[in-house]
């Protein structure tokens, strides 16, 4: 009991820091003093928000080993992307037009997603393959991923990426980097439709394919074990355990991004206190956005668990280009909003390579696979700061 109150701590404490924000004027006294004060804030607002994406993996963690997979991984999924489309809307709605907003945010979490954080997945999981080993690595060694899935998840992130960031530039329908009515209806229709068909077949019939070999065999001898035993299982205390799990991670998201949303302004003041390039903004939000997905894959690599890991990274990359099209399209076209989804050409360079890495090969990955990654997405930031 203690040890869950102390793992919540930081969901409370999130709660007043937003409490605080929203009423008081404490935002507003930083925001007018110098940088150092400012950067104080911004530092302590953001070991917050870690603390709490710390808490939300741990449930994410729980729902993905009672639910199993992939159907554990695609509620934190499903929650971090309402969230994220109802703060790009809010935005488009309410704030200055910016007909670039959502191709940045679409393209920011993919290079997040891809590069950094598989980057580091990929590592860790290796790392964890070696333990203990004195000899050198065999193929059989090296950490495993489920190919069909990990190839159906990457071509399908590789289909929505083209159609929707890269042929605009080159499509003669196109009107400033973006489709005509007709095209981008067309668009949204794929978009939900692809999405649809492929939730279906991830949870349905192609379960298999996104969840490890070793898992699945493990799986199907403990269902065996199990519909030859006639002990009850604890359905409603399972249930309960599942929602509390539900409740506490929705809150954990949605407190975590109501407070990254107003640190907003904060890591404005202080990048042009220190004269940085403004697109360091939305790297430094996007990144805290995506800190609980990030910690979860992180915790499931951690364990041995790769194919769990690329689930989530994957599934968050996935819904942001399957959804995020749709909502923004939608809402320029009833606001009267430009939209702009072409990317600029080194972006479109960087994501071509990026797609090219994260392609699997053998079904096999190594420290080097992670570290070409890194490579991309450090090179995907100095260039954000020198821009």
């Amino acid at each position: 009991m203690r040890a869950a109150v102390l793992r919540e701590t930081p969901l409370l404490i999130g709660i007043l820091a937003l409490i605080s924000l929203e009423t008081t004027t404490v935002l507003d006294w930083l925001l007018l003093q110098p940088a150092l004060p400012v950067l104080t804030g911004l530092g302590l607002l953001s070991v917050l928000v870690l603390l709490m994406a710390r808490g939300v993996a741990h449930h994410a963690d729980q729902l993905a080993e009672q639910l199993a997979e992939p159907l554990g991984t695609l509620v934190l999924t499903g929650s971090v992307i309402v969230i994220e489309l109802a703060l790009i809307a809010s935005t488009m709605l309410t704030g200055d037009s910016n007909p670039t907003l959502a191709r940045d945010s679409m393209f920011s979490v993919l290079m997040i997603v891809l590069t950094g954080v598989k980057g580091v997945t990929l590592i860790v999981a290796a790392r964890f393959q070696r333990q203990g080993r004195t000899q050198p690595m065999q193929l059989e060694d090296l950490a495993a991923v489920n190919q069909s899935g990990s190839s159906a998840y990457i071509n399908l992130i590789t289909t929505m990426s083209v159609l929707a960031l890269v042929l605009p530039n080159f499509s003669q329908d196109s009107i400033e980097a973006n489709y005509s009515l007709p095209i981008n209806w067309l668009l949204t229709f794929v978009s939900i439709s692809l999405y649809g068909i492929f939730l279906g077949g991830q949870v349905g019939r192609y379960r298999n394919l996104f969840i490890d070999t070793a898992q699945q065999q493990g799986s199907d001898q403990l269902s065996l074990e199990e519909s030859t035993s006639a002990e009850p299982t604890p359905h409603d205390e399972s249930q309960s355990s599942i929602l509390q799990n539900v409740c506490l991670m929705a809150a954990g998201l949605l407190v975590l991004v109501l407070i990254a949303e107003s640190m907003g302004s904060l890591i404005e003041t202080g990048i042009n206190d220190l004269e940085l390039p403004s697109s360091l903004g939305g790297l430094l939000v996007g990144l805290l956005v995506v800190a609980p997905e990030a910690l979860n894959a992180f915790q499931a690599a951690g364990k041995g668990e790769l194919q769990r890991s690329l689930n989530t990274l994957y599934g968050s990359s996935l819904a942001t280009l399957c959804l995020t099209v749709p909502a923004v399209l939608a809402i320029g076209e009833f606001t009267g909003t430009d939209v702009i989804l072409g990317l600029d050409p080194i972006e479109t360079v960087l994501l071509v390579l990026t797609l090219i890495l994260v392609r699997p090969i053998s079904g096999r990955v190594s420290e080097m696979d992670g570290l070409m990654l890194l490579t991309v997405g450090v090179v995907w930031v100095a260039l954000q700061v020198v821009s």
